[in-house]
């Protein structure tokens, strides 16, 4: 309720200038700056190609504990209460060991994620100085963001898009 407020009152004193023409607002299309961008296209096959890695490794884990799974409820029958121990520690030790593996590497914090930022940090740094200089040299005063759903309607001719995407071609 109170951002709705804040919203508002800020549109409200936004709107004065607009009536009269005193600030320009132009809008992007992330999604297909991102789309067409060679850079972003790069970074995304390489990782890709690192998600593929460490799902062959991931999957490797997963079937050596669902080989061990299978033998051990094979021999299950045959084995002294003690080896039966040994064979469960040894299960969920793996399952834990898997588990573990999933978390650090596939994680919210893990090294993809993490792998994934190294890559796009430095291409949005690029995205977002081609937009700042286009706002510039056009005299836009803001510039929205179309594809983060902040935007209802423009008219095209405000569609800044085709220009940082080309100015992205130069660089």
């Amino acid at each position: 309720m109170k951002n709705r407020f804040i919203i508002s009152v800020a549109v409200m004193s936004i709107m004065p200038m607009v009536v009269f023409g005193q600030i320009k607002i132009g809008y992007i299309d992330s999604n297909r700056i991102m789309a067409s961008y060679e850079k972003v296209r790069d970074a995304q096959a390489k990782l890709e190609k690192e998600t593929l890695r460490l799902q062959a490794e991931y999957n490797t884990y997963v079937g050596r504990l669902d080989s061990l799974q299978r033998e051990f409820e094979r021999q299950r029958l045959l084995l002294s209460p003690e080896k039966i121990r040994e064979k469960e520690v040894e299960l969920q030790s793996l399952y834990q060991t898997t588990q573990q593996f999933q978390q650090v590497k596939f994680g919210p914090e893990g090294e993809l994620y993490r792998y994934q930022g190294q890559l796009m940090a430095p291409i949005l740094d690029i995205i977002d100085a081609a937009v700042k200089a286009v706002g510039a040299e056009l005299g836009y005063d803001f510039i929205m963001d179309s594809a983060a759903g902040a935007l209802v309607y423009a008219l095209p001719a405000y569609d800044l898009t085709e220009e940082i995407i080309q100015r992205l071609r130069q660089d």
